[in-house]
């Protein structure tokens, strides 16, 4: 009696997590759209392929007999979606139990109560989606993506230019200190192109431990030179310059990581979008620049800037060692894992490697209120 009771009171001890059975992926045994063809199939969204797609008025997805849906996580190919109605078969009537906008790309809908079959549909205009995954009841598996907005204070923020260059020019960055340290890590993206590419990108920051959703500008790609580049990015009101001011000075990072000032192999989007940062870094400090976000959210003097490559100052960081959040794999190693979700960009030149010209580990400091490195190998040193 005394023993069960022991093992009673640890059972409670333990996290709700631990004791929930996790989630069964059952997205190939379900029948979706079972009489639905459109010039986008239905099972485009099950090839794990985000390029291809589905377009239509609704997704109906029946679960395989004796299973039940618990939730469904959606991808969407809609660049700027309005949501999702969630809809559940109740004596032969669709009735709809949840209604959900659309804040992330990788969208995760959780049933209150369990269904054999669910009916998706837009909050308004066509369902485009690239990628469904159905799971009955339980504890999401881990490659579920299940973002949360940014709090209002970061500890890092991370200006990177296209998606595959968070780990191309920054290597273990991500895994170091989202993935093992639990940073509050926001990642800044200039251009992703294609709604492809920003599954990818999605893809990857997962994989490397972020969970916090990035900010997406959605500049266009551009390799003019600079002057060129900021007035197409400037188009539609978009304002680069006080942009890059605003979102220091909205989330407060203590340490801003920005790209190489010659961006890295030339990239001129590179080289802007280091400039962006560099010049975001030094006007948020000052109240007389951009009234309009320093009345919105104060003065922010950023402890610490990195800037990769950078000649001053510098510090190589150790993407070698074992990370516990990871199993024992390497920053390195999940990094160049997290490079393989980048399909699109496979086969190219380049790719995850440490060392060389453009030495993915090495950061020089260029801007400091708190006191230069001394002992080195971590962009967090002297930051309370």
């Amino acid at each position: 009696m005394k023993k069960l009771l022991i093992l009673f009171l640890l059972l409670l001890m333990l996290p709700a997590a631990a004791l929930a059975d996790t989630a069964e992926d059952i997205t190939e045994q379900c029948l979706i759209n079972n009489k639905e063809f459109n010039r986008h199939a239905p099972d485009d969204m099950r090839d794990d392929d985000h390029i291809t797609f589905y377009t239509g008025s609704a997704v109906t997805i029946n679960a395989p007999e004796g299973k039940t849906i618990g939730s469904v996580e959606i991808r969407w190919r809609t660049i700027s979606p309005k949501g999702v109605i969630v809809k559940v078969n109740q004596n032969g009537k669709w009735v709809e139990v949840m209604r959900q906008e659309a804040k992330y790309a990788a969208q995760y809908l959780v049933l209150d109560t369990p269904a054999s079959a669910v009916r998706l549909t837009p909050i308004s205009g066509k369902l485009e989606l690239c990628k469904v995954t159905v799971l009955t009841p339980g504890e999401a598996p881990s490659y579920i993506q299940q973002w949360r907005d940014a709090p209002e204070k970061v500890d890092m923020m991370l200006f990177s230019t296209h998606p595959d260059d968070e780990v191309l020019w920054f290597g273990g960055l991500l895994p170091t200190y989202a993935g093992e340290q639990k940073k509050d890590v926001l990642v800044i993206n200039a251009v992703y192109g294609w709604y492809y590419r920003r599954q990818e990108l999605l893809d990857a920051l997962w994989a490397c431990g972020v969970d916090i959703y990035p900010v997406l500008l959605g500049y266009p790609d551009q390799q003019d030179s600079m002057p060129e580049i900021l007035k197409e990015w400037g188009l539609k009101n978009r304002q680069p310059e006080d942009k890059a001011v605003t979102l220091i000075r909205q989330y407060k990072p203590d340490v801003v990581v920005l790209h190489d000032v010659e961006g890295e192999y030339g990239h001129n989007a590179h080289i802007t979008f280091s400039w962006l940062g560099r010049q975001g870094v030094e006007r948020a400090a000052n109240a007389s620049e951009h009234a309009a976000s320093c009345e919105q959210y104060g003065v922010w003097d950023v402890p610490k800037t990195y800037i990769h490559l950078w000649g001053e100052n510098q510090i190589r960081m150790d993407w070698h060692q074992p990370l516990t959040a990871f199993g024992g794999k390497t920053s390195f190693e999940v990094a160049s894992e997290a490079f393989l979700c980048h399909k699109t960009q496979a086969g190219k030149w380049w790719g995850v490697e440490e060392g060389g010209e453009y030495d993915n580990a090495l950061f020089g400091l260029w801007r400091t209120n708190v006191g230069s490195d001394t002992v080195g190998k971590d962009l967090f040193e002297n930051i309370q």
